[in-house]
């Protein structure tokens, strides 16, 4: 009798416990899905179109690029003629000595004069114009090394900028997988909730007839609470794959449908070879660097060298100071503006100039000494680069092997999952067994079905780590379904 009475209350608290439940999971997914609008739809070349127009760290690439090119044309400016014009009006004392002395770097001005009194603090007004037209005709190799290292580093640049696009892409199309896989897993979520609903609607009759325990009941609201909390955790996960998804393309949006299920009514071909043989765009990069270095490289040799250069001007001055000695052996002053201010010696001047500083030599030794090693350390980053792609390519190239054998098995673990929850939910109909048995297969087979989505999604991800290992990007992406 007291048995039964326990049985009576076992049952009465496992009902109240799934009432509670299934209202507060009903609850819990109205306000989700009022809180979210109707969401957009997003396909796989879309993603890498918005992903190439709006992420930050390929906009930064392409300003490099941009600030590259801009160097270059400041390059060949600056091996055109330099031209300068002066013009300056200066009230200064005429007092001078005899003797040299030193600028240093122009901190003590020359004042011209010569007096032969005492000094005196009287001062005058002085102006000045000239032209000066300068051309560097003859540099020994300078002007192509500079151009050398000009254009290469434009090359550099969009080197790089390609391979941060190439590994971005190669980034949203993995993070695309992903999410794709979590709304799968949503959809079968779904359909097993649907299952569970529809086998407690017949549970339920039968309960309420007399034919089945109260127990069958209270299991059936227990499966259905438990896949109505599975379609939320599927949600839950969906979304923050679509946000990192969309924080890929540059346009954070949680509530992104993708369009492109297709991914699971087939696989790809695993024949995979590159399309081209030229360079993985992420070694392209470093070749690039290497080249830069080389330039470089050549550039400092070319500075140990002389210089020839062209020289024209042109140049006028007026002064206050008189223009020949008084009867005392002075010069007169005159204090006033309009003194100053008229141009009265010209002088030109045209030649060539050479310039060569030994002493750079030496210099130059030991800047080229460390360059070499610079080149060598980059040379041994490529290296490394070269032997880290040759080893991810293996292991891609074992992964879709594996990949595909696990795709062959999943469709034979599917099939055996529904017939044996076939043939559990006629064992039950007849009652030839539990509830238990029946729940049992119910998870087998929405377990089958996650593990067929999952195989299926595995395949694409391996062909994809392939891919890029490889360098060929569209060997994926051809194979995307139409």
């Amino acid at each position: 009798m007291s048995s039964s009475l326990y049985l009576e209350d076992m049952l009465t608290g496992i009902k109240q416990y799934c009432c509670i439940l299934t209202v507060w999971v009903g609850c819990w997914a109205n306000l989700v899905q009022a809180q979210h609008p109707t969401p957009n739809r997003l396909t796989l070349t879309q993603a890498m179109e918005l992903a190439r127009a709006n992420y930050p760290s390929l906009r930064s690439k392409l300003a490099t690029i941009r600030a590259a090119e801009a160097d270059q044309r400041s390059v060949h400016q600056s091996f055109l003629p330099q031209a300068g014009v002066q013009a300056q009006l200066l009230n200064a004392t005429s007092n001078q000595v005899r003797g040299a002395y030193v600028s240093n770097g122009g901190l003590l001005l020359p004042i011209s004069g010569v007096r032969t009194d005492e000094f005196s603090g009287k001062a005058a007004w002085t102006s000045g114009t000239s032209v000066v037209i300068d051309w560097e005709a003859i540099t020994f190799g300078r002007r192509q090394a500079r151009r050398n290292q000009a254009q290469l580093a434009i090359q550099q640049a969009q080197a790089d900028y390609e391979g941060e696009v190439f590994t971005h892409q190669v980034k949203v199309c993995d993070a695309y997988l992903l999410a794709l896989n979590a709304q799968k897993s949503v959809a079968l979520q779904t359909v097993n909730l649907e299952r569970a609903q529809a086998l407690r609607t017949i549970i339920r009759a039968s309960t309420e007839g007399g034919l089945r325990p109260g127990i069958d009941s209270a299991v059936a609201n227990t499966e259905v609470a438990r896949a109505r909390l599975q379609v939320l955790e599927s949600q839950q996960m969906a979304q923050q794959q679509v946000l990192r998804l969309t924080e890929l393309v540059g346009q954070p949006n949680p509530v992104v449908e993708l369009d492109s299920l297709g991914f699971y009514d087939q696989l790809p071909m695993l024949a995979l070879s590159p399309t081209t043989g030229s360079l993985h765009p992420q070694l392209r990069a470093f070749q690039k660097g290497l080249e830069v270095s080389q330039a470089n490289l050549d550039g400092l040799r070319a500075t140990a060298l002389p210089s020839i250069s062209l020289l024209g001007s042109l140049q006028g001055r007026g002064s206050g100071i008189g223009k020949s000695p008084q009867a005392d052996g002075t010069f007169s002053i005159d204090p006033t503006l309009g003194a100053g201010l008229g141009l009265r010696s010209f002088n030109y001047i045209v030649g060539v100039t050479a310039i060569w500083r030994p002493s750079d030599l030496l210099r130059t030794k030991y800047a080229l000494t460390a360059q070499r090693e610079r080149i060598n350390a980059l040379q041994q980053q490529y290296n490394q680069q070269t032997l880290a792609l040759k080893t991810a390519d293996q292991n891609a190239t074992l992964q879709l092997e594996l990949a595909q054998l696990r795709a062959q098995q999943a469709p034979l673990q599917l099939d055996a999952a529904r017939q044996a929850y076939g043939q559990a939910q006629a064992r039950y109909e007849s009652g030839l067994d539990n509830i238990l048995t029946l729940t049992q297969a119910t998870a087998l087979l929405n377990r089958a079905e996650v593990d067929q989505a999952l195989t299926t999604n595995s395949v694409w991800r391996a062909l994809l780590l392939r891919a890029a290992t490889a360098g060929d990007l569209d060997s994926f992406l051809q194979q995307l379904p139409r």
